[in-house]
């Protein structure tokens, strides 16, 4: 067991978890998604959010995404930053590839700040590649960069 699986442990999350993933979501992003969009994800049909906690019990990273027809985008994805570049981010995304599996998933999408080079980089490492640009798509009117991770079978 890897020392990473000792101290932290990833569970579905709940409708008790919303005051940490704000504050968590506040304190990670410029532009935090409001407390409402977080509340109507858990438990919505077609969703997958992922909590994990340290020994501690506190949030130490979270994950918000959704699937239909074949394709999971991944809408939100942090980690507290005394935690980062410990592995939790690749945890969480290592269930989302394990959801992938189980729903037969053909692509894995998310957007990314055309800015944030550490999290580009993390994202190739995990066989993303960038598949578009969206202009103006943050509040602040920064593009993201469209990056998926497909899953199909070469041809």
């Amino acid at each position: 067991m890897s020392a990473l699986a000792e101290t932290i442990s990833v569970f579905d999350a709940q409708s008790s978890d919303i005051d940490e993933v704000v504050a968590l979501e506040n304190a990670s992003f410029p532009i935090p998604w409001k407390r409402e969009y977080f509340s109507v994800e858990i438990g919505a049909p077609h969703r997958f959010n992922r909590i994990a906690r340290d020994t501690a019990g506190r949030v130490a990273g979270y994950l918000f995404c959704a699937h239909a027809a074949g394709e999971i985008h991944v809408n939100k994805i942090a980690v507290a930053e005394e935690k980062r570049r410990q592995g939790i981010a690749r945890l969480l995304m290592a269930d989302v590839f394990d959801l992938a599996i189980q729903i037969q998933a053909e692509e894995i999408y998310l957007e990314v700040r055309v800015t944030n080079f550490p999290a580009r980089r993390f994202y190739e490492t995990l066989g993303f590649v960038h598949a578009g640009r969206r202009t103006g798509y943050y509040f602040d009117g920064e593009d993201a960069l469209v990056m998926v991770h497909s899953l199909k079978e070469p041809v």
